[in-house]
């Protein structure tokens, strides 16, 4: 006996063997070469992401199906009575459910999320603020753009924008918390949104790096210059921290490998990111930039879990032997009862240092560090 569907039935039978069959991958090697190819500067900066002046970024991850479904919703496949229908699911037209990050998706349905509403419009184009979450490690701004002028429709959004100039209460952002008289610098990136019409801005401070630390509450101003529009776009947003009780560890632990001293100095955990905050130095005569390989670092909880890695920012004043990190994770989904940090590095070509490695499955090799592996106890 044959089984008849409804034209809504057959739309979301569609829609799953779409999402079954879409592809997806991680480009792993153009993201570790962006790292790779910034060694020779003072400034380690890094996130999941690829960049632009203000590092926009296009952010792959692991959560295919909800990708799948944002394209699927926004290129059309579906009827609108059947998009309509789905964004009635709590949460589903949100930017930052569907933003493929677990600690914005945790932030969203726990209620940690701010939702201003702020736009501004300039020829007939509408960049607005749906959403913003700060929980004192790092602040995430949803931007959402309206318009039926193809000349604003024929891009990403991120690389709409020309540029992000941020002013908390008044003051230029980099002038008021970046380390005094460095180059270091508050740099913002970009990840993908629900759609090709939205994005998710995100930036640290630098309290680790010899900056100031923002404040629990303040006025965030962004000017967004976009082409061929002669004002910049401009929205002055209420930033408040949405968590309470986060975990702050110093636990200083000191390993050293050869000629590195490794120390891990600080651990922070929120409901919505894990941080943590390592120390590396060489012997006086030597330079991060040259003598240092580019490490990376991994985190699992206590049942051996591993933790999706978020943005990464580093400093070495004046291009010495000191390296400073900063690490942002995903959160935890339950409080750990210790956690494991190890340290790695790419593999790279001998012949080619512009290409990994590659193992017998075609993936990328890497080699940890064992003696500078930590792991702590997590006691709240």
């Amino acid at each position: 006996m044959s089984t008849h569907l409804n034209p809504e039935d057959k739309e979301i039978e569609h829609l799953q063997k779409l999402i079954r069959n879409t592809p997806f991958q991680v480009d792993l090697i153009d993201r570790t070469m962006e790292r790779y190819n910034t060694m020779k500067t003072r400034h380690y900066k890094r996130s999941n992401s690829r960049s632009k002046r203000v590092r926009n970024t296009f952010l792959g991850t692991s959560a295919a199906l909800v990708v799948a479904f944002a394209l699927v919703v926004s290129t059309g496949f579906i009827s609108p009575t059947m998009a309509a229908s789905l964004k009635q699911i709590p949460g589903i037209d949100s930017i930052f459910q569907l933003a493929g990050d677990l600690g914005l998706q945790t932030a969203d349905e726990k209620g940690l999320v701010s939702k201003p509403n702020l736009s501004d419009t300039h020829d007939g184009l509408t960049l607005s603020v749906p959403e913003v979450m700060f929980d004192g490690t790092r602040v995430s701004i949803a931007l959402e753009r309206q318009t039926t002028d193809k000349r604003f429709l024929n891009t990403e959004l991120p690389l709409l924008l020309d540029d992000l100039i941020f002013f908390i209460n008044g003051k230029e952002i980099n002038s008021s918390y970046a380390p005094a008289n460095t180059t270091n610098s508050i740099d913002p990136y970009m990840i993908p949104g629900k759609n090709k019409n939205s994005t998710i801005i995100q930036f640290s401070d630098l309290r680790n790096q010899g900056g100031k630390s923002f404040p629990d509450k303040f006025d965030l101003s962004i000017s967004m210059p976009v082409s061929g529009i002669k004002q910049p776009f401009k929205i002055e947003i209420p930033v408040e921290k949405n968590t309470k009780n986060n975990l702050t560890f110093t636990p200083s632990l000191k390993r050293k490998y050869q000629n590195i001293d490794y120390t891990l100095e600080k651990i922070e955990l929120t409901p919505i990111t894990t941080s943590i905050t390592t120390r590396i130095k060489l012997p006086d005569n030597l330079k991060i930039s040259s003598s240092l390989p580019f490490l990376s670092y991994e985190i699992y909880d206590d049942k051996g879990k591993q933790l999706n890695f978020i943005s990464n920012n580093g400093w070495s004043a004046t291009d010495g032997n000191v390296l400073i990190n900063d690490s942002r994770f995903e959160p935890f989904t339950s409080p750990p009862k210790a956690i494991t940090i190890k340290v790695y590095k790419n593999i790279f070509n001998k012949d080619d240092k512009s290409k990994f490695e590659l193992d017998k499955d075609g993936n990328p090799k890497i080699e940890y560090f064992p003696d500078l592996e930590i792991t702590y106890p997590i006691n709240p």
